[in-house]
């Protein structure tokens, strides 16, 4: 699956740099010049409400006059992901004040880091202290993605009355399912990654376990530290300061209670959201936090003529700009393409300036469909036009690898059980194609700890378009077990490919993430797997594959299957999981299933 997560979830939309205390064009003497960072009309520490400065960097268009603003709120550093990228100098001569600003211990701010839980207050007093400012005509939107979508909602939960409009890019919104969580299961490589990089000023401190994780299992220190116990010591040695504080506090706290609702948006907070909101992700985009927003914003904040979800082929990284006609495995054509930043400036123009001409989506929700190459437009999401087809898991027991006799068919399940063992010693190793988000699953689905369903060839052309689940029947021999779903297309080369992320769950959170509930060993249970959004259409004479896994390294960090503290375990074992399929245990696939002659 999805190793260089650990680079790319919230590591491709960033900025930075440091300056002075308050100077107009100039840095603060004795501080270097970051060549990437365009030099600021102002530079201001701006004070909030306890006190505590931020470093804000501000562009302003010709003209003099008061203008509305875009507020970009970053954890990273201008130097390890240029401002550049962000193309500020067409927002400029749209109009726009271009506001860049450094969170709460990072860059050149003041304060101690936290994960998100400052940046509803932070975000709240930034954009009412720009309002106040003779540059400003009190409008206020914000802009990019990653943990600087996080930010936009953060401050749009706390109301801050300037703030009009926001466009938030693969924003994570449940940190329990995508990171630092995923389905329960701690992601440790990209949770150390992640908080070395938002530590670093250049690329060149990124190292291989950044770029290349093929080369950074190569290294033996890497593995070491991705394979330590206990794993709250994990960072130790690796991460400094609040960094490491942070970290630990994540491992410290398994549970979501109060500790993680400071963090993540309640019903209340979205129900705060009264205001423009353009949700953007890309079907090849690894999290769920896009998609858990929309539903979030759906189903508490008012105004739902002003809310938009668009979703291209694009993965992580490629949702800000959009300029990709296909993928390593596939050609979506030109009709992919978007001008996002086009896009972006008429939808402020139309909420901060109020300017009821700019165009808008024709319809509230505009997926691109992989496979026909298609926009589809729907009032709704999830669509109401699709419709669910369930497929059930069989076999004769032995679906161990792709040579076994799992199947995935529309009829009912039957077979003996299928076993396979988890060793957390011994995990399978998957890898995401950095640059695209792809998985290919052929070599994985070799090993007998994998257990694979394939359909029958399609002798008509399926598009799925939504978030598949899987209903599994599922015991072990330990209180403790993980379960790791892949969806893949097969190729009638063998070649087997990634149908967005997929799924997963430590079993012990299977009545839900506010607790912990071991295992009974041998005991059955049923199960209920969400899986990742997909918008594609399968052809003829492809089929559909189920992998079933225990461990996926180094992304998901292996489960001690002792039932103790994941945190402090220093003793680790294996299982054997069991998937049960008969009449009276059915395990199935449930996929939303669209027309495409429906629109």
């Amino acid at each position: 699956m999805a190793i260089c997560i650990a680079t790319v979830l919230f590591a491709t939309f960033s900025a930075g740099s440091v300056c002075a205390d308050h100077v107009r064009g100039h840095d603060k003497p004795g501080e270097a010049r970051l060549v990437t960072f365009p030099e600021p009309d102002l530079f201001v520490m701006v004070p909030m409400r306890d006190g505590t400065k931020l470093a804000t960097y501000i562009l302003l268009p010709s003209g003099g006059k008061p203008v509305p603003t875009i507020l970009i709120r970053s954890v990273y550093k201008d130097g390890a992901i240029p401002w550049s990228a962000f193309s500020y100098q067409k927002y400029l001569d749209a109009g726009y004040a271009y506001v860049f600003q450094s969170t709460r211990g990072t860059g050149a701010s003041e304060g101690t880091f936290r994960f998100i839980a400052d940046d509803r207050n932070d975000g709240y007093d930034t954009v009412e202290w720009i309002a106040r400012q003779a540059w400003s005509d009190g409008n206020v939107g914000m802009n990019n993605g990653s943990y600087l979508g996080m930010t936009q909602l953060a401050a749009a939960a706390a109301r801050p009355p300037h703030l009009k409009a926001i466009v938030p890019h693969v924003p994570t919104a449940d940190l329990f399912r995508e990171t630092p969580y995923s389905g329960g299961i701690f992601m440790r490589y990209h949770m150390l990654n992640w908080h070395k990089l938002i530590s670093i000023s250049s690329r060149e401190e990124l190292g291989v376990g950044f770029l290349n994780p093929t080369l950074a299992l190569q290294d033996e220190s890497v593995v070491q530290r991705l394979m330590s116990r206990p794993l709250v010591d994990s960072g130790n040695g690796y991460l400094e300061g609040d960094r490491l504080s942070q970290y630990r506090a994540f491992i410290e706290n398994p549970v979501m209670d109060d500790y993680w609702s400071a963090m993540q948006n309640q019903p209340e907070h979205y129900g705060n959201m009264d205001l423009a909101v353009l949700v953007i992700g890309g079907s090849f985009d690894p999290s769920v936090g896009t998609l858990t927003a929309w539903k979030g914003l759906e189903d508490h904040a008012p105004e739902p003529s002003r809310r938009h979800l668009l979703i291209g082929p694009w993965a992580h990284a490629q949702t800000y700009h959009a300029g990709v006609t296909g993928n390593a495995i596939r050609e979506f054509g030109d009709q992919a393409l978007v001008d996002m930043d086009a896009l972006r400036i008429a939808f402020y123009d139309r909420y901060l300036k109020n300017d009821q001409s700019r165009e808008q989506l024709p319809n509230r929700v505009k997926l691109f469909v992989t496979g026909s190459n298609v926009w589809r437009e729907f009032n709704t999401y999830p669509p109401r036009e699709t419709r669910e087809v369930n497929l059930f898991l069989s076999s004769q027991g032995d679906a161990n690898g792709v040579s076994g006799s799992g199947r995935l068919t529309d009829g009912a399940s039957d077979g003996e059980r299928d076993r396979f063992i988890s060793d957390p010693e011994n995990p399978v190793v998957s890898i995401l194609e950095l640059a695209t988000g792809i998985t290919f699953y052929q070599e994985t689905e070799q090993r007998d700890d994998v257990l694979v369903y394939s359909s029958d060839v399609l002798d008509t052309p399926l598009t799925i378009l939504g978030e598949p689940k899987v209903r599994l029947q599922v015991s072990a021999t330990t209180p403790d077990a993980d379960v790791i779903l892949r969806l893949t297309e097969v190729f009638p080369d063998g070649r087997s490919v990634a149908l967005g992320k997929g799924g997963e769950l430590r079993l012990r959170y299977r009545e839900g993430f506010n607790r912990e509930v071991m295992l009974e060993p041998g005991e059955i249970y049923s199960v209920d797997v969400p899986l990742t959004y997909i918008a594609h259409t399968v052809p003829a004479g492809n089929r559909l594959r189920l992998n079933i896994l225990g461990t996926e390294f180094p992304l998901l960090d292996p489960n001690p299957n002792t039932g103790g503290s994941i945190g402090e375990a220093t003793s680790i074992q294996p299982t054997t999981v069991s998937i049960h399929h008969d009449r009276l245990h059915p395990s199935f696939l449930t996929l939303p299933v669209l027309d495409l002659d429906v629109r």
